[in-house]
Formats: structure tokens, sequence, C-alpha cells
């Protein structure tokens, strides 16, 4: 059955805004910090104290069919994602930010990129990232919080400048062009969502190249991080590759399989932790169900990756 073109154009809920004129000079850079963390996911906005007096910010959020639309103008400034970050979010997510003014250097997996007006990148939700606005006085910059089981496909490691793809950049930051002046404007942007997902997992399919085996590599590890005694050999094995192919192909990022597959068990150890629904299981428990044979090793490698044991993590210290 046609839409009519007033169930096509019916109005979305407005945008929660967080605006530092509302509250007093020295609680801005506090009041923007706070209002990213409510209407995004966590992150770790920074700027020296002695600037941080009448910082200058609006934060217009905007709810999706699923994940969430900010739009941001603010002061120059470093937004950082930390581990607690990752672990405190609710599931993994690619965030398309789209650069309206100054320009944004994106720092991940080892990798760094700029983003200058009108152009559009994307990076991971998983992964740790500094973002570094500090060659303009100000920016201003539309970021999509898109929940990574929605999209089709899989991005290689640090972030990419999907309106440089030679196919389906220009569709791609036309879409989210639209996706923004549609929430401004308050109508409903399902459709536009939908159109987005689509070309992401177009452009992902497209742009894996070389690093296909890699993704696949990274998904098996994910995948069986809570086997107990799962090692290098039953990975190799799994791929069809040599063990020593598998850490060649784990180098590429500076990373080995050690390494990343204790990264992997801890942070679903987090998340457990976190969990209400697995609050009745004692630290031991999630330890052995993680993948680790002895909780004492599981308390010191999570101590060392997220600066708490696993007790005062879960209570929230």
């Amino acid at each position: 059955m046609t839409q009519t073109a007033a169930a096509m154009t019916r109005s979305a809920s407005p945008p929660r805004v967080w605006d530092t004129r509302d509250v007093r000079p020295e609680e801005a850079f506090d009041f923007y910090r706070e209002g990213i963390c409510a209407a995004f996911t966590p992150l770790a906005p920074d700027l020296p104290k002695a600037a941080r007096a009448g910082f200058r910010s609006t934060v217009r959020s905007h709810a999706m069919p699923e994940g969430a639309l900010n739009h941001v103008s603010a002061r120059a400034h470093q937004v950082r994602r930390t581990p607690a970050g990752i672990a405190a979010a609710p599931e993994p997510c690619w965030y398309v930010n789209l650069q309206f003014d100054g320009i944004c250097g994106i720092e991940q997996a080892g990798r760094r990129l700029d983003l200058h007006p009108g152009e559009l990148g994307l990076f991971d939700s998983d992964r740790v990232f500094t973002l570094d606005h500090s060659r303009r006085p100000g920016l201003r910059v539309a970021s999509l919080l898109l929940p990574k089981r929605l999209v089709a496909a899989d991005f290689a490691p640090g972030p990419h400048r999907l309106s440089d793809h030679p196919v389906y950049g220009r569709l791609l930051t036309e879409a989210a062009q639209a996706l923004f002046q549609g929430a401004e404007r308050g109508v409903a942007v399902e459709g536009l969502h939908a159109v987005l997902r689509t070309l992401l997992g177009l452009v992902a399919g497209a742009d894996t190249g070389e690093a296909g085996p890699l993704l696949r590599l990274r998904a098996l590890i994910r995948a069986r991080a809570a086997r107990p005694g799962w090692s290098l050999g039953d990975c190799a094995a799994e791929l069809g590759l040599s063990p020593r192919q598998v850490q060649r192909l784990l180098a590429v990022d500076g990373d080995g399989f050690a390494a990343a597959l204790s990264r992997e068990r801890l942070a679903l150890a987090a998340q457990m932790l976190r969990d209400p629904a697995e609050a009745h299981r004692p630290v031991a428990e999630i330890a052995l169900a993680v993948g680790y044979g002895d909780p004492a090793p599981f308390s010191r490698a999570f101590r060392a990756a997220y600066g708490l044991p696993p007790g005062l993590w879960r209570r929230g210290a």
C-alpha cells in the first residue's frame, strides 16, 4: 500500500538539548561532558582546567530508529574513548561523523586521519580512540551512533574516510546530510536511516580487500574467546592457516594472539560484572565463564586492564 504524504512526513520526537548558556561559566565544561555521555555513550571529553571556565557548547541529541544522532557545536577540545567507557557501553557500535566545521584528527588502532568540513568518517566504539579538534578554534559535527548488528558487514580496524570511496563516497555523504537535515527539521527518518545502513554495508563489503583475512581472524577470536583452553593452534586450524600466519596477520595491527584473546575475555568479563542478570555469580565463576582456568590470573589481568579489581568494578567504583 502506498504511503500518504502525511505519513511520510510525520513529526519525530524533538531533540534533547544541552546548552552551556543554561549553567554557570564554571560548570560549563562538566555540563557538556555529562550531556555527551547522557545523550550518546560513555566518552571522556578533555580540556585543560584553566580553559574550562565559560566553555561554550550546544549538544542536540536526536533519537534514531536505533542508536542516536548528536549535533555538537563547541569550542575546540579533545575527546577520548577509554577501556572503561568501552566496557560500560551496552553494545558495540560504529560512529559515523559528518564534519561541518573545524578539523577532527581521529586516532585509532595505530592509524590517524583528518576529517575536514564536508567529509564523512567512520570509527569503532569498541576500540580506544582520540578525537583531536585543536587545530581550529571551534568545531561542528553530526555524529551518528549505529549498532554494529545493523550493518551487514565489518570494517578493518582504525578510522575510515567514507567520503573518499570512489563508488559510494558521494552517496554516503549525501545520505548522512539528508539524515541530519531530516532530524533537525523534525520529520521521521526511518527510511534515511535504512538507506545509510545499506550503503555502509556495501562500502564495508567492497573495502575489505587484503584486510578480509584479518577481519575473519578477529571475528573468530571474539566468538571463541570464552572457550577454556582455546589456543593459537586451535584458531589457526579453524581458519586453515598456520600459527605463524595468524601471528603475522595480527602483527599488521601491532597485536598478538595472546593479547587479542585476553582483551576479548576481559571485555566480556567487564560487561558481565556490570550486568544485573549476572549479579548472583561470584567473580571466580565469571572468570571461568570467560575462559580463565584460575581466578587469580584473571583478577591480575583485569586490574591491569581496567585499573580496578573485578569486585570494585562490579560495584561501580
